[in-house]
């Protein structure tokens, strides 16, 4: 886990394009827990239903996303956030036609999404 401290711009982190570019990513790790950007464009389509073994605290920004844990739909406005507790079915959307930057912290991290802060410094 990180030893150094460390600060930059969330724009500037190295990141990855998704879903036919509709999302960018990036991810600073801390001890115990991934934060990952997701910049999304209003092309992106609904994420399918699915579930992983770590808790998910979603933070919207900018846009407006629709989440749906377990069949009940929340609506997130900038500002505001969700808490999706592991093992719950979910999956999320663009509620309007604009971006969105959703933040989302993962605890215990993300093993499939270490990779995005492979340049943090140790």
């Amino acid at each position: 886990m990180p030893k150094t401290v460390f600060h930059g711009l969330a724009s500037e982190l190295p990141s990855i394009s998704l879903i036919d570019d509709t999302v960018k990513r990036s991810a600073i790790r801390t001890d115990g827990a991934l934060v990952v950007f997701n910049y999304v464009t209003p092309e992106m389509p609904p994420s399918p239903t699915h579930d992983h073994p770590f808790d998910q605290l979603a933070l919207i920004f900018d846009g407006t996303m629709e989440f749906t844990l377990d069949g009940t739909p929340y609506v997130i406005e900038p500002g505001g956030y969700l808490y999706i507790p592991a093992g719950i079915p979910h999956s999320g959307r663009l509620v309007r036609e604009e971006a969105a930057l959703n933040i989302d912290i993962f605890a215990p991290a993300r093993e499939d999404y270490l990779f995005l802060a492979k340049d943090q410094p140790e």
